[in-house]
């Protein structure tokens, strides 16, 4: 009994230090040897919900789905934050495999029981939650004011972490939306608030933030310098989703540049992570990077690749990338592309009006 004891609170360390694959691994060592008679609800709960975070950190989505699921069934008989709290992490985990729909379904769930039992804390992480949801189904307006309301409440509650994070998802979506500089500035505030905290993966988070808002200012030497401090700290703690972004947001800054081996190196690495986690959105950006090098090196084109990640975007609904498909393939092929930017704009995005649409594109 105390073995294990001594184990999970080893594994609740590696968890705070973001180290998430490590403390999984003794989660799951804690698992082999436990009976559900020796611990409480709460306590299994907690170990559940906690197995849940760290297998989907780690990039282990399934598995993560399945512990916020056993989770979910123990909260039943504990109280209803305790639900709450499980159908988030099930959001979350669906949000991560391009179940966007369910992922919804569960931060709706969760958002009436966190208003009902005026949990303000718990209702601001579903609005940051569903802010970075709805920024992957292309809706940026609704997106960035979820990430807005969920900055208040953390500010009135003085959350650092969550302001942290907050400032995180403003700076994303902003890039994305077209507002370069106000994405540096939320990133740089995030950074500041995150390196307070000592939260490594937070720090990692906001310099790659850094590095692709100066990438998109034409600022290539400074997006370097804070990709290479992405990756170094991504590194230490063993991340993979987000470390895969930090090496598709560098094959972008290579490819633009011209160094275009470099750019197929970090693209192929990045896919191969992408294509472990079963991250599609991920392999659209991945692909249409290699695309389009092998369209400047004058190779033959695959329409058939063109035809697969356009439909992987249709069925996901990740309408922001099925755009960058369409965008890419129209200029490629000397199309007018008036109606792909119109709909950019009707998403919220007016990035498009601030790059140069010529190849290589520096896409957001």
């Amino acid at each position: 009994m105390m073995k294990i004891l001594d184990d999970v609170k080893r594994a609740e360390k590696l968890q705070k230090e973001s180290k998430f694959s490590e403390a999984l691994s003794i989660y799951e060592k804690v698992d082999k040897v436990l009976s559900e008679n020796d611990f409480d609800d709460e306590w299994l709960y907690y170990l559940r919900l906690n197995e849940g975070h760290c297998a989907r950190l780690a990039g282990e989505f399934k598995k993560s789905i399945r512990y916020y699921r056993f989770a979910l069934r123990i909260a039943r008989r504990i109280d209803e934050r305790a639900i709450a709290d499980a159908h988030a992490g099930l959001g979350t985990a669906f949000r991560a495999i391009g179940r966007l729909n369910d992922a919804i379904e569960n931060f709706e769930i969760a958002v009436d029981i966190y208003r009902k039992i005026k949990d303000e804390e718990g209702l601001a992480y579903i609005l940051w939650a569903k802010g970075g949801t709805l920024r992957f189904m292309g809706f940026l307006k609704d997106a960035f004011e979820m990430f807005k309301d969920a900055f208040s409440i953390y500010k009135k509650l003085r959350n650092k972490s969550g302001i942290g994070y907050s400032l995180c998802g403003l700076g994303g979506v902003s890039r994305i939306m077209g507002n370069f500089d106000d994405s540096l500035e939320y990133y740089t505030n995030a950074n500041n608030v995150l390196r307070s905290l000592k939260d490594k993966f937070g720090i990692a988070y906001s310099y790659c933030g850094i590095a692709n808002a100066n990438r998109m200012l034409g600022n290539f030497e400074k997006a370097q310098h804070y990709f290479n401090l992405a990756t170094k700290n991504y590194e230490e703690i063993g991340d993979k989703i987000s470390y895969a972004y930090t090496l598709w947001g560098e094959g972008t800054l290579a490819k633009v540049i011209g160094n275009f081996e470099k750019a197929i190196e970090k693209f192929s690495r990045a896919e191969k992570i992408f294509r472990e986690t079963g991250d599609k959105r991920g392999l659209i950006y991945t692909e249409l990077g290699k695309i389009e090098i092998n369209y400047l090196m004058g190779k033959k084109i695959s329409e058939k690749k063109f035809d697969e990640i356009f439909e992987i975007s249709k069925k996901y609904g990740y309408n922001f990338e099925r755009l960058h498909v369409q965008l890419v393939r129209g200029l490629m092929k000397g199309e007018n592309v008036c109606d792909v930017l119109n709909e950019y704009e009707r998403l919220g995005s007016r990035f498009a009006q601030r790059i140069n649409l010529e190849f290589p594109l520096n896409l957001p």
